[in-house]
């Protein structure tokens, strides 16, 4: 039974409650205020652990009242209430009073209210209650419509949420939502630590993720080293909080359960179940209040702790060993195949023994995802040498994670540690292991520019057992390698080839993009730009879900070079960022193209400085990491060269040359991989360094050298780049009219292979000239210029002309054609149908102006479009 205060048929409204004061240092969140404000939701629920600002939020937005509204604002403390204390105090705020009010007289108080009402309930009670929540779920069905509910809660209370939500009534905001974000974090630090970098502004956001309470707690008179200090070991105050607000409430056995998934790096509740008694169960007692989980996947399976919490709970004495907790996770990782986390459980546990055990399991292939290779090669720096030792197989998993990363003296060491095995009980084993010996020793003299890499390699693809299958693929891989460093790009084709093969065989979509990663590198070798980069694209997207790790991060760094010589900076510079991320943690030696690719996008920009830093940053890598100079110097040379010519530097340039050079001819050594023809870039940096240096005839006898070379090769890219630089000798030298037919040829292969990068350094030197050469209409770009379309005149179009409008696909054609081969032949070495092979046929003879295969063969050549 409700009394009106007044005896009146409706209740004279008391005076606004009166708000809490905001804190100190407020950070205003419209991100969120403004979605609030502007919904017409009849609840808006704000739910979230301790810390995380909602009841500021609830008293940001109650200042925003509109001015027809009514406020009522009650603070429940996250008490224990019944539901008829609740009733209670609503109908006291609404301005009756209360003898033992019922849910039908509050409802009926609620209908007679002369305007519309919000009322507020900060922090809800964090004790289950369900004839609480019963009831609120009945104010929110049956209220009027001009009533809107606001509540922070720490828990999600056991209303009827899903039809709320479909009937349009619900507003949530969770933990995600609630957290800070980068900007706002960035705010609060220019309000309550000024003088603080942007180096202390990432780490912050990473460890605190967002937690407001945990942000404030962490920053409380704290300088930029205290900081740092404190994200390493947390606070007094940060610990005080956790366990007064937090940890205070929690029953015994979810007190417990929360110190146990501290330990663990993400959890599920069959895991949990495992671990604990009970443990699914408690687990979604704690997802039910809210304490600190955050979800993992989009079907809510896996979870972990979050950051600062577990950063907290770890310096607390725990209510239960946790030896126990490691060694039941790693038994249950173990039995699901999950084999990284079982043997980072057996390495908490102090379990050596079993550890190693596991890693016995841990398949090749996985050193390919993520950053497998960096925490298999933590793993062995943590077990005792002699353990990690203690199998062929172990030897033989760190000898191939190491040569990822290109450590090429330890895979030495393995190569000793693996013949102390020999020799083995029988003929097969024996073989067996042999094998495997010169698998290692093959892929180990590539990577140091031996030529023995290929008949090691071959020697173990003999005797290599089919199980041994990724083994087998990477000899191919070693095989494919070898050839292409040695300018036999048939060859390396061809083992490329087998090894895809294989690849496909068993499904590896990782060793397939492993060897994708040299067929890039052929393609571009034989100026078929575009076709790589379609390559590309397919192995990316094969990939999908494996968007980190070794292979990935190749294929990225690949695409942004590609990019980077067709003259699409930006594109570019984007792919190099995502490779580089993808690299992070990986440990793999292939980053270093990273660093250099970005150098060059400077280069080319004009951003020398920059150029320099980025080349800095790769040798600073390749010594940290402790890579053999055989892996990367003569590329390191070759970087630094070019930005000493641009700033005329000759002297430096030839300096940093001409040692490298010698080094691989006295020594007989190869290219290394991903710079199959660095050697011969470096001779023709040297050549430019001659026209520079005022000998532009020697220049030009050299030039002429190389492009011979080049064109009998098949190095389609790099013919371009000599046929440029012979035509600057050529002007030099006082040959104009022949220089000008060489520029001429040096477009037009330009332009087929969509390559810009030749003309950039051209066009610094001589852009009169290049200018004059090269059409195109005014304001264009260069690249613009050169791959304009050419329209051939009504009358017969010049040959030059004509033979211009190739695409490099057909010129791919046209030289399988003049090797004698049928169009069944190209379609199965090209991967095309035949009815493709016949339309790109066709088409040459159109554009060549001929009729007959033999014909078109003989035109190109008297162009000057094959050797």
């Amino acid at each position: 039974m409700l009394t009106r205060a007044t005896g009146s048929s409706v209740p004279v409204a008391p005076k606004a409650p009166a708000l809490p004061r905001l804190p100190p240092l407020h950070l205003p969140r419209t991100r969120l205020t403004q979605p609030l404000l502007a919904s017409e939701y009849r609840l808006r629920l704000l739910c979230a652990p301790a810390g995380f600002g909602k009841s500021v939020l609830l008293n940001e937005c109650a200042r925003h009242l509109p001015r027809d509204t009514r406020l009522v604002w009650l603070d429940l403390a996250g008490r224990p209430l019944s539901a008829a204390a609740l009733l209670e105090r609503l109908s006291t705020a609404l301005g009756c009073e209360a003898e033992g009010p019922s849910l039908e007289s509050l409802l009926e108080l609620l209908h007679e209210q002369p305007q519309p009402l919000w009322i507020m309930l900060d922090d809800y009670p964090r004790a289950t209650c369900a004839e609480l929540d019963a009831c609120l779920d009945q104010l929110f069905e049956r209220g009027p419509a001009s009533l809107c509910w606001w509540i922070s809660s720490r828990r999600q209370p056991a209303w009827n949420l899903p039809r709320l939500q479909l009937q349009g009534d619900l507003l949530m905001l969770g933990t995600q939502a609630l957290a800070l974000t980068r900007e706002e974090l960035q705010q609060l630090l220019g309000a309550q630590a000024p003088g603080f970098g942007m180096e202390s502004l990432d780490q912050l956001f990473e460890a605190s993720e967002g937690w407001l309470a945990g942000v404030r707690l962490l920053l409380h008179d704290a300088d930029e080293a205290a900081l740092a200090q404190r994200l390493v070991s947390g606070t007094s105050l940060l610990r005080d909080y956790v366990l007064q607000d937090v940890l205070a409430d929690l029953e015994d056995e979810l007190r417990e359960a929360l110190f146990a998934l501290t330990l663990l790096p993400r959890f599920c509740a069959e895991l949990c179940e495992h671990v604990l008694d009970g443990g699914a169960e408690r687990l979604a007692a704690l997802r039910q209040r809210q304490l600190f989980i955050r979800g993992l996947d989009s079907c809510g399976d896996w979870f972990r702790l979050w950051r600062p919490l577990a950063l907290v709970l770890r310096r607390l004495p725990s209510p239960l060993p946790p030896n126990s907790v490691h060694v039941r996770a790693c038994q249950w990782f173990a039995g699901h195949g999950e084999i990284r986390e079982a043997v980072e459980q057996a390495l908490l546990a102090g379990q050596m023994e079993v550890a190693a055990n596991y890693l016995q399991r841990f398949g090749q292939e996985q050193l390919l995802i993520g950053q497998n290779v960096s925490l298999f090669l933590q793993w062995r720096s943590e077990l005792p040498h002699a353990l990690f030792s203690s199998t062929s197989r172990l030897i033989v998993l760190q000898a191939w994670a190491l040569m990822i990363c290109a450590r090429l003296d330890e895979v030495e060491a393995c190569l000793a540690d693996l013949a102390h095995f020999l020799p083995q009980p029988d003929a097969r084993r024996q073989h067996e292991l042999l094998a495997h010996w010169q698998a290692i020793s093959g892929a180990l003299a590539r990577q140091r520019g031996q030529a023995q890499a290929r008949q090691t390699c071959l020697e173990a693809l003999a005797e290599l057992p089919e199980r041994a299958w990724s083994q087998q693929v990477l000899c191919y891989q070693t095989l494919s390698q070898q050839a292409l460093a040695e300018g036999n790009l048939d060859e390396g084709e061809h083992y490329g080839d087998e090894g895809i093969k294989l690849a496909r065989l068993h499904a590896s979509v990782l060793y397939e993009g492993l060897l994708i990663v040299d067929r890039v590198h052929l393609l571009e070798m034989r100026g078929e730009t575009e076709r790589a980069l379609e390559l590309l694209e397919q192995a990316l997207g094969a990939l999908g879900a494996t968007p980190t790790g070794p292979v990935p991060a190749r294929l990225w760094l690949l695409r942004g070079h590609l990019l980077s010589v067709q003259g699409l900076f930006e594109p570019a510079r984007e792919a190099f960022q995502i490779g580089l991320d993808a690299a992070l943690g990986s440990g793999d030696a292939y980053t270093f193209f990273g660093y250099l690719g970005l150098a060059e996008l400077a280069a080319y920009t004009g951003q020398r400085v920059e150029a320099f830093r980025w080349l800095a940053e790769a040798e600073r890598l390749m010594q940290w990491r402790h890579v053999p100079e055989v892996r990367y110097r003569c590329v390191l040379q070759l970087g630094f060269s070019q930005l000493w010519l641009q700033q005329g530097e000759v002297g430096k340039a030839r300096a940093a040359l001409e040692p490298v050079l010698q080094h691989y001819r006295d020594n007989g050594l190869l290219a290394p991989p991903g710079a199959y023809d660095v050697v011969v870039r470096v001779r023709r940096q040297l050549a430019l360094c001659e026209l520079l240096d005022g000998s532009p005839q020697r220049a030009v006898d050299d030039l002429r050298g190389l492009l011979e070379e080049c064109l009998q090769r098949d190095l389609q890219s790099l013919a371009c780049d000599c046929r440029c630089n012979l035509a600057e000798a050529l002007l030099a030298a006082g040959q104009g009219e022949a220089a000008e037919e060489e520029l001429h040829r040096a477009l037009g292969m330009a332009a087929r292979q969509q390559l810009l990068r030749p003309l950039l350094d051209l066009q610094q030197r001589q852009a009169h000239w290049l200018d004059r050469l090269l059409p195109g209409a005014a304001g264009q770009s260069l690249r613009e210029r050169l791959l304009q379309p050419v329209e051939p005149s009504p009358e017969a179009a010049t040959p030059l002309a004509e033979g211009a409008l190739l695409s490099q696909r057909e010129l791919t054609v046209l030289q399988l054609i003049a090797q004698g081969c049928s169009n069944q032949d190209i379609a199965q070495q090209l991967y095309i149908s035949l009815h493709t092979v016949k339309t790109h046929a066709r088409r040459i003879n159109v554009k060549l102006g001929v009729r007959r295969r033999t014909q078109a063969v003989a035109t190109a050549k008297a162009l000057g479009l094959m050797a």
